[in-house]
């Protein structure tokens, strides 16, 4: 029988606190070996958790540990790249947080020491993982609604003090709300288009003083022969009761107050995302799941077997360097303020 996937897990922030649970559920096929921070108190308090875990306070012992199979990177995005290529070119698996890289030049170097060592390289983005979601993508690859001419996203939330200090450095996070929303919703779209679009033009203002970055999105994706998506964004938007602690502080946002829809228009009807969480087609129900962290096991089941198997994982790096693409565009649109070309990869 071949033996449990060997994972350490880098980073023991907000995040961790969904991955953790997922690992111990999967415990059949997941032996959580490592643990990484340079934090000594969280690492003492997190291994206190789990039996026989070693804990690394240095990234590089961790690399020399022969019996870690893959790495778990829960880090500052600005940190993505750097101890994605280290592990791969190890040979280690990585399943980095989303977004995939800082821009599309480290989303390539990533990609390219996987080819180069064997390894395999999964972005988490973890939004994809719910019923509900799988089933719409699955809808429109059997054309269940005729050919696709319109994806529209939009998110109204408020958040009003990040949920974290690193949040508010654009040099740590890449800018605000595409990074951290942006990037699953910009994914959602070239999933179920299966292709970048021709063209990228998108706005974005920052008015939260509590962050450098953007709060105020709109983007809008050409895709050519009458197809296109739309995103609308704000971080700004209190539309719905705060919950006990306000929304604010050290607590993120949630969707459940927030408004996030997803209508996807094709030829012969429509189907509707409410959150993750429900799927309507022409008004309909169609599937329903609870809202929970379910999600975060799923895409670490898919990772664990996409080694076991020898395959590319869903929302494998070569994937998602698409996603990748489309990010860096939006950014060279707002900061040209320029119709940007995918196919010539230049302004017009």
């Amino acid at each position: 029988m071949q033996h449990r996937l060997r994972l350490a897990v880098v980073g023991l922030g907000r995040v961790s606190k969904s991955h953790l649970p997922a690992i111990r559920e999967l415990h059949e096929h997941i032996e959580l070996v490592a643990l990484v921070s340079r934090d000594p108190a969280k690492l003492e308090q997190e291994a206190a958790e789990w039996d026989s875990v070693r804990t690394y306070t240095s990234y590089e012992e961790a690399l020399n540990d022969p019996t870690i199979d893959a790495f778990l990177l829960l880090l500052p995005h600005d940190l993505h790249a750097d101890y994605a290529i280290r592990a791969l070119q190890r040979g280690k698996h990585v399943l980095v947080e989303k977004p995939m890289a800082m821009n599309v030049t480290e989303a390539r170097s990533m990609l390219d020491a996987a080819e180069q060592h064997g390894a395999r390289l999964m972005v988490g983005q973890s939004r994809r993982f719910f019923g509900p979601v799988m089933e719409s993508i699955e809808r429109i690859r059997a054309n269940e609604i005729g050919g696709l001419i319109h994806i529209h996203a939009l998110l109204l939330a408020h958040m009003d003090k990040p949920a974290t200090d690193w949040w508010k450095d654009e040099a740590k996070i890449g800018g605000f709300i595409i990074p951290l929303w942006g990037s699953h919703i910009l994914d959602y779209i070239v999933w179920a288009y299966d292709r970048l679009p021709e063209s990228v033009y998108a706005q974005g203002l920052s008015n939260n003083p509590n962050w450098g970055g953007e709060d105020e999105v709109t983007i809008s994706l050409n895709y050519g022969t009458g197809q296109m998506a739309t995103v609308v964004m704000s971080f700004n938007a209190g539309c719905r009761p705060a919950d006990a602690e306000g929304l604010t502080g050290k607590r993120i946002w949630s969707t459940q107050n927030s408004i996030y829809q997803r209508y996807v228009i094709g030829q012969n009807g429509m189907l509707q995302l409410n959150d993750e969480y429900e799927l309507a087609l022409n008004g309909e129900q169609v599937a329903a799941c609870e809202r929970s962290n379910a999600n975060f096991t799923w895409q670490l089941r898919e990772f664990a077997e996409a080694i076991r198997d020898g395959r590319q994982p869903l929302a494998s790096g070569q994937e998602i360097l698409r996603v990748m693409q489309v990010i860096d565009a939006c950014f060279e649109s707002m900061r040209t303020g320029q119709v940007v070309s995918l196919t010539r990869n230049t302004s017009v």
